[in-house]
């Protein structure tokens, strides 16, 4: 181990391949170095910034042999703004580093050797986006989002991921507010302003005065879904459908449980295969959407809790009449730890996780597979282009 690097030296480095993150791995005497806007295999000059016992930091002083990967990124602000991290690489190269990022994980923290093939489903790698949070600071009239590892904001005029529509939104924000910033108006006190887009056009919330602020609708695969912009919604709406289609494909029985259920993305499909429908949602506003759009949809079997999962699937398991054929599990970035051995104890024949961090996916998996489940399919499908982020469909089964 080199111990003589330190903050401030220069040294030459090739660079390996792309950890989850979006930095690139390249070693100088055997010390790990993660050197993010770097494309695998090229030669760097790179300035270390941190250093640690066992790894350290660095940013590119000069790259002296570029990858075949690389490219120029599409946006002014990359490499400033932190909403993206890998506009500096073919998408082909994207989708080839986020298959790696999934098997990397289950194979490290998972300590599961998938055999197959990862499949990525995607789309289109620019102007995705159908929703976002936009961040304003009244004092310096900067409006747009965090710069990269900073909670500073990066002034954005046009973003390259924003579909057109909401693209065409932000704009009108920096509009808006250009007349409010001068006397510090009410209106832009806040910092975040969440904007998303729908059939039935753009809607920000909080409501400002002079922007629409009503609920938006959306319809995927033949299912209405009415949402506002605050309520979690998967936010890259060209496939939405592929989502739905891989997390549920051609599943059906007597019961299934719909947990992190949202405004009832599979709750709705389930329920036309399914002969009873269980939906648990944490969200008090989500929940409430997810009601409206049920009922909306005439659907009878459906019943829907405003819960915390770990707590339903805890207090609810002797009360269900029957085994479960399936649970889907959508759970946040920080994965269902503390859910995955209680859905085990229900013995459902077989289980769906949907996931956008490979890390607490592998992680519950192994908690899965210690409790005797297999895992049987494995998708990811690229709905967050430009960034290190990565969907990823589970199905396991007994």
């Amino acid at each position: 181990m080199n111990e003589t690097l330190h903050v401030g030296d220069v040294v030459d480095v090739t660079t390996e391949r792309l950890a989850y993150g979006g930095d690139a791995i390249a070693r100088h005497q055997g010390l790990a170095i993660f050197v993010p806007l770097a494309a695998p295999g090229e030669r760097l000059r790179v300035r270390i910034t941190e250093r640690k016992k066992q790894f350290a930091r660095a940013v590119i002083d000069r790259v002296i042999e570029p990858s075949t990967s690389r490219r120029e990124a599409a946006c002014k602000y990359f490499g400033g703004c932190g909403g993206c991290q890998l506009q500096h690489l073919t998408y082909e190269a994207q989708l080839e580093a986020k298959t790696a990022f999934v098997r990397d994980a289950l194979e490290r923290i998972g300590r599961i050797d998938w055999p197959g093939e990862i499949k990525i489903r995607h789309a289109s790698e620019f102007g995705y986006r159908t929703r976002a949070q936009v961040k304003i600071d009244a004092k310096t009239k900067r409006i747009g989002f965090h710069r990269a590892a900073s909670n500073a904001i990066c002034d954005v005029e046009s973003c390259a991921i924003l579909a057109p529509e909401l693209d065409q939104a932000l704009r009108t924000l920096r509009d808006v507010a250009s007349s409010g910033f001068d006397s510090i108006d009410q209106r832009f006190r806040h910092s975040n302003v969440e904007i998303a887009a729908g059939e039935s056009g753009v809607a920000f919330d909080p409501a400002i005065e002079g922007l629409p602020g009503d609920a938006l609708r959306l319809v995927v695969n033949n299912e209405a879904y009415n949402f506002t912009p605050s309520t979690f919604f998967q936010s890259n709406a060209g496939l939405l459908d592929v989502l739905v289609n891989e997390a549920i494909g051609n599943e059906s029985g007597e019961l299934v449980i719909d947990l992190y259920a949202g405004v009832g993305l599979f709750t709705l499909p389930l329920a036309r295969r399914f002969d009873r429908v269980i939906g648990v949602e944490g969200d008090t506003r989500t929940a409430e959407w997810a009601k409206k759009n049920i009922n909306q949809a005439g659907l009878t079997n459906v019943d829907f809790h405003n819960s915390n999962a770990e707590r339903w699937v805890r207090s609810s398991s002797q009360n269900l009449n029957g085994r479960p054929d399936l649970v889907v599990l959508d759970p946040p970035r920080a994965g269902a730890a503390d859910v995955v051995s209680h859905i085990a104890a229900l013995k459902p024949a077989r289980i769906n996780y949907v996931s956008c961090d490979p890390t607490t996916l592998a992680r519950d998996l192994r908690a899965l597979a210690d409790n005797g489940y297999n895992l049987s399919e494995l998708t990811a499908i690229d709905m967050f282009p430009q960034t290190y982020h990565v969907e990823t469909v589970a199905k396991l089964n007994r």
